[in-house]
């Protein structure tokens, strides 16, 4: 046998003893299937739909957070203008507070507020470019969660708040000349897409048959937000924020299981004030909104004893609208007519999973108008795949995300070539 392939022996095997994912539950696994939650078995489903915190069992999980660059290099300015977050957090589903005599609790302590229904800042809203959660409020306070289970119904209620506030000297955006980095911190930063969030949801559950279950959800948010300088001022003009889902699960065949899904969501973004603070529409008041919507449908298939497929497709449509109160409306429209999704999980063995999914859009088009007239219209089906990984560690589970360029790279002393942010997203469960 050649030195190469014991040394690749070797690798393969210190790969699989210290591999840091898991086998399980989170955040990491579905984005790793490059799927939405909705329509798989996941506890991440509970932060849409809500009567599920009741039946995910008693849990702790970590957030470990992703590395994301916000922008790359200006090569006008001279300086590398890259900026890397981190989106952690750590939470616990507990059925067994009071022997569960008054339901089971949940708790949520994140560092970034997560797009609305979803339990991290990578995940979507809703599928495509536009079903993305604009509000980047990143000092969320806390997220509380309450379900109960009577008979064949279960219920769950969801109170959650992010505030911040920001005092700093005034910009002078009237001037010909001001300073290009409080444009920047402006620009990057503006509060109508860095809102103060009170939300409150509620979800019911129903077991129609013992194959078939239907679980709906509501979730409501008043996002607001409030810049002055002296008597001037910037700040919203409507605060209602508003999701509406509904899923259900049936038992078609013994490894077979439909999941249909069903989602509208709105954000209100209008905003009003003086010129100085309204660089993006040239000093008008506004009023504006993003609301999308979907229908999809997808089957589960459950292949030998552990391992799963998943296929389906979704409708979808975005729309991105402003109309300023002395101008011509505007609108942004991305249609998903429909999107395609696949995905497998399969169990290497007892300890080790992987992952793989993607998605594409079937006819997509998006586009652009300005007071009745097409200024841009382009279709184009983005294609996107994710991978991902697991390791189960006793009661401890492990997973993360994959960067695209490992299976190729493998890590640097192996190749020799660079695979930046090998596992770009990481969580850990506890289950007990």
């Amino acid at each position: 046998m050649s030195s190469r392939v014991v040394k690749w022996l070797f690798l393969a095997s210190l790969f699989l003893l210290v591999f840091p994912v898991a086998a399980g539950a989170s955040t990491a696994r579905v984005e790793g299937m490059a799927i939405q939650g909705d329509y798989i078995k996941d506890y991440t489903g509970i932060y849409t739909y809500l009567s599920n915190v009741c039946c995910v069992g008693n849990l702790v999980y970590g957030e470990l957070g992703n590395t994301v660059t916000l922008f790359g290099s200006d090569p006008e300015f001279g300086e590398p203008m890259s900026a890397n977050f981190s989106d952690r957090g750590m939470g616990a589903v507990l059925g067994n507070l009071w022997d569960g005599r008054y339901g089971t609790w949940a708790i949520h302590i994140r560092e970034l507020t997560p797009q609305l229904g979803q339990g991290s800042t990578t995940s979507g809203t809703g599928p495509g470019f536009g079903g993305g959660d604009p509000n980047t409020n990143t000092n969320q306070s806390f997220d509380l969660m309450w379900g109960k289970k009577f008979g064949t119904t279960s219920i769950g209620l969801d109170f959650n708040r992010s505030s911040g506030r920001v005092e700093m000297a005034p910009l002078d955006l009237k001037s010909d000349v001001f300073n290009f980095d409080q444009f920047i911190m402006f620009d990057l930063f503006d509060p109508n897409f860095r809102r103060n969030v009170l939300g409150f949801g509620g979800g019911l559950g129903f077991e129609m048959t013992p194959k078939a279950t239907l679980e709906a959800s509501f979730l409501y948010q008043s996002r607001t937000f409030e810049w002055t300088e002296g008597s001037q001022s910037y700040e919203s003009d409507g605060p209602t924020t508003y999701q509406i889902a509904a899923r259900a699960f049936w038992q078609w065949q013994p490894n077979v299981v439909v999941v249909p899904v069903v989602k509208y969501y709105s954000f209100d973004l209008s905003t009003k004030g003086d010129s100085v603070f309204t660089v993006n529409n040239n000093g008008e008041l506004q009023d504006a909104s993003l609301k999308g919507w979907q229908v999809g449908l997808a089957g589960n298939w459950t292949l030998g004893s552990n391992d799963l497929f998943v296929l389906g497709l979704t409708l979808a449509n975005n729309k991105i609208e402003n109309t300023p109160k002395s101008g011509t409306t505007s609108t942004v429209t991305e249609s998903i007519q429909p999107q395609v999704f696949a995905a497998l999980e399969t169990q290497v063995n007892s300890w080790l999973t992987l992952r793989m999914g993607a998605n594409k859009g079937v006819f997509y088009s998006q586009k652009v108008e300005s007071g009745g007239t097409t200024d841009l219209e382009a279709s184009g089906s983005p294609f996107t795949m994710s991978l991902g990984a697991g390791i189960k560690l006793s009661t401890l589970q492990l997973d993360a995300t994959l960067s695209q360029d490992f299976p190729h790279n493998m890590p640097f002393f192996i190749s020799g070539a660079e695979t930046s942010n090998m596992f770009p997203k990481v969580s850990a469960t506890y289950s007990f």
